[in-house]
Order: structure tokens, then sequence, then C-alpha cells
């Protein structure tokens, strides 16, 4: 049986069931009431099981994991006061089933891309429906697909590791009659409560200092080439690509990482900031990039959304080379760690940079290297495998992801075609790599004399599929073109 959820409200919340939302929440309330047609927040992730799966007890299991992570079963709701979130009951989150058993293997593969596509694109009503959803779709007597769908004002990349394992747990305990797992001791609202009095007791000064002088010159919007973009497609809508590479330029790079006493993801920044340079023409830029901003260990078990964001500003100075690029950027990253806990929207607010209408005060463009611990790969006797669906909208003008995953490195380029094409794109990612490669093979090179190494790339866009389900959920595609 599950536990009921907790009803002791922390002091300064609303009520036991009502509370103050986190300063991250209400800007993402601020954009999904500005643009509700964008999907652009959603969080969809395709889990394939493949094993024997008891469907009554996943769906208690679920319901388990949301009783136990407020964020994931609230609403919202605009007060004199500020936002508010409100609890919703387990039972509100919506799990559909759909049994594809009876249909031919190509049909249900067919089907099962319409329910992810139709779910990873349908927007979210804060106001009227809770923060998660979820689909489970049986193909088969061992192989069961969950399209499991957040909004990012309630669950980020970290979350994704507690709520899998946390699955897990409550679906072994059900499955052998025995005691759920402890409740973890802080909630969500717990931490949005500590964020606003650490604000509000001016705790972050110094940040807010140091990121008024390290902004003090913000630089104008990327100018974009606008050969390939789309003007008829909505602001928010957006593209995707995914791009491989050979193994050995991502070793290589780690390595030259290490030479200059630093990380990949530091040494990617560097090599991006050139990349920009060289597509755009711009000497002054600035890059946005996620950082967890779980910076107390209390929030480690807690599903919700915690990610703050950091501006990197960067000026291009021909005359030094590759490896003091990559030790300027290094302490960048450094102080900026130090300085995470002042929230982006608290940035905006306090040093009111000029904005251009559609575009991202600050930057346009997010560098990510995902580093999150990878979630638990069993539910119960069944294997477990996550991957991401597309939403069809685009967060930023280019977003530019890398990762690992089954141990190598590849690329997933987001787009927003209004602005930005997607060859465009793709030829931001060349230069990228080509000067990576550059980069790593000779250290002492100004950066004014750095030229791309060609360098062969695998390149899948929207709609290039692989058979069979393991290749299915790169095709698992929103598309703002499809009628809503």
């Amino acid at each position: 049986m599950n536990r009921s959820p907790r009803t002791d409200a922390p002091a300064g919340s609303v009520s036991a069931s009502t509370w103050r939302a986190s300063l991250g929440q209400e800007r993402h309330w601020a954009y999904q009431q500005r643009f509700p047609l964008s999907a652009a927040f959603n969080v969809p992730i395709a889990v394939l099981l493949r094993g024997p799966v008891h469907l009554d007890l996943l769906e208690r299991a679920l319901r388990s994991v949301v009783s136990r992570h407020e964020s994931l079963r609230a609403s919202f709701r605009q007060s004199g006061g500020g936002l508010l979130a409100r609890l919703l009951p387990p039972d509100a989150v919506p799990v559909h089933r759909h049994d594809l058993r009876h249909l031919p293997p190509g049909e249900r593969l067919s089907r099962l891309r319409e329910v992810g596509s139709a779910e990873a694109a349908r927007p979210f009503d804060l106001s009227a429906e809770p923060t998660t959803r979820a689909h489970v779709v049986v193909l088969g007597a061992e192989e069961t697909v969950v399209v499991v769908n957040f909004h990012h004002i309630a669950f980020d990349g970290w979350s994704s590791p507690v709520f899998f394992n946390d699955l897990d747990a409550q679906y072994r305990a059900l499955s052998a009659g025995s005691a759920h797992p402890p409740l973890p001791r802080d909630r969500y609202v717990d931490f949005a409560l500590w964020q606003r009095r650490r604000i509000e007791r001016g705790v972050h000064q110094g940040q807010l200092d140091h990121w008024r002088e390290t902004l003090a010159s913000p630089p104008d919007a990327l100018p974009w080439p606008d050969d390939d973009r789309d003007p008829e497609a909505p602001w928010w809508a957006g593209d995707m690509a995914w791009l491989g590479l050979p193994q050995q330029l991502a070793d290589d790079a780690r390595t030259a990482a290490r030479a200059c006493g630093t990380s990949f993801f530091v040494l990617g920044l560097a090599v991006y900031q050139l990349a920009l340079r060289r597509l755009t023409g711009r000497d002054r830029l600035a890059v946005g990039t996620p950082f967890a901003g779980r910076t107390a260990s209390r929030w480690n078990d807690v599903v919700g959304f915690f990610v703050n964001t950091m501006v990197m500003p960067y000026v291009f100075e021909p005359g030094v080379t590759v490896g003091q690029l990559i030790r300027d950027t290094h302490r960048k990253v450094m102080l900026a760690h130090e300085n995470q806990d002042l929230p982006y929207g608290v940035l905006l607010d306090r040093l009111a940079p000029p904005v251009e209408p559609e575009r991202t005060p600050y930057f346009q463009t997010m560098f990510i290297l995902q580093n999150t611990p990878g979630p638990t790969r069993s539910l119960g006797d069944a294997t477990l495998a996550t991957n991401k669906l597309v939403t069809g909208s685009a967060r930023y003008d280019v977003t530019f992801s890398l990762g690992w995953r089954r141990g190598e490195l590849a690329l997933e380029l987001e787009n927003r075609p209004r602005l930005v094409g997607q060859d465009t794109a793709i030829r931001l990612a060349r230069d990228f790599f080509g000067l990576l490669a550059a980069a790593t093979t000779d250290l002492t090179t100004p950066v004014g004399e750095l030229e791309p190494i060609a360098v062969p790339l695998t390149v899948h866009r929207r709609g290039d599929l692989r058979p069979g389900v393991d290749g299915l959920f790169h095709g698992i595609i929103g598309d703002w073109r499809a009628e809503r």
C-alpha cells in the first residue's frame, strides 16, 4: 500500500497543500503563459522495459513515486503574493495504457511513434493539470515502453536517476509485499523556501557583485546567418539533429584537457566560443551553460527543478594560444561555480540587461556536457533503458549538447528554425569538431591562426529512423509542423 503524502507544512509555506513556488519555477511559469503552444520545457522520456512487467504494480509504483515527490503532482496558480504550487492527489497524474499486442509488429511501432510524438509535443497547462503525464505501451509479452513526460518546472537532469531508482525500489517493494523505502528527508517545497530566505537575507550579495562586474558590458545578440532560416516557423519551434564523431577525437580532447589541468567540459566550452566567433564574426559574445544547482547535499535525493543557468562572456583575442584560452576558460568556470547560487532570474531582475524581442538576455546559445549519473538499469526482473524524446520546440537559438551514450561521445543539436537553419547549426558543429581536432593537435597555436581540421561526422536529421524498437526513440519526434 502506498504511504499517505506528508501533510506537515514547513514554516512560511501557505498551507500543507499549497506553497510558494521557487524562483526558477516562476520563470518557467512566465514562459509557458507567454507561449502556451510551446513544448520547449517538456522533458519527455521513453523507457524500454524488456522482461516480465506486472502492469498494475508498475502503475502503482509510478503513483507511489509521484506521491513521494510532490513537485511531480503540482499545478500552479498566480496570486497576489506570487506564484503558488498546489498539491494534487497522486491519482490526478494520468497514466494511460495502450495494449498493442493484437497489432502486427510494424503497426505496433507505428502506433508507439504516434503515442510518443503526440505526448512529447503536447504542451502542459500548468494551471489545470499536474506536471507529469505517463503512457504504458505494451508491445509484447516481455516488451513494454513507458512514455513519461515531465514539465521542466518540476524536473531536471539530475532528477532522472532519482526518479527511476525510486521507481525500481517502489516496484520491488510492491512485488515483494515489503515496506516502502523511507521518504526523502527533504522536499522540493523545502528548497523553494530555503532559496527565498537566503535571497531575502542577502546571503548572495557577493555573488550579485561578481555577476554585476562580469556582465557589465553585455554583448549584442548573435547575428546568425540567415540563408536557411524559416521565417514562417513559430518563434518557439525547434528542430533536432544528432552527430557522431570519431571516438579517437574525444579521447584526444580528454587527454589535452588533462594536460591543461582541467576537464573536457572546459576545453569544449573554449572551443565552442571559437566556433561561434568563426560562424558569426563576433569578437564579443556569451554562452549559457547549466549548473546542477544542488549545492547542498540535502537536495541530492529530491526530484525538482534546481538547475541554474550561468552566463559565460567571451572576448576574442587572436594572439592568445589555445592552451592559454583553455586555462582562462577554466578560471572563468571555477568562478561561476563559486557564484552559482544566485538564480538567473534574479540576475535579470537586478541587472536589467538590454533585451531584444524573442531573444534570451545575455546569451542565445547553450553549451551542455551531459554528466548526470545514469538511472538504474532495471525494473524488478526487467531491464530498463531510457532515451529522451524530441518535443519539436526549442529553448534557445542553438542548444549544443554533448554526451556519452554506451561509452561514445555524440552531439545532440537543437536549433530554432525561425532564427537558425539546421544547415547553419550543422556548419557550426562541423567547425566545432574541426577546431577541436586542431586545438588538441597543438595547444601552442594562437587562436587567431587556428584552422579547423576536416573530421568525418555522421549526421542524422529529424525523421531518420533505424528499424526496430532499439533505434526507434530518436524517431519519436514531436513536430511543430503538425496540426495541434
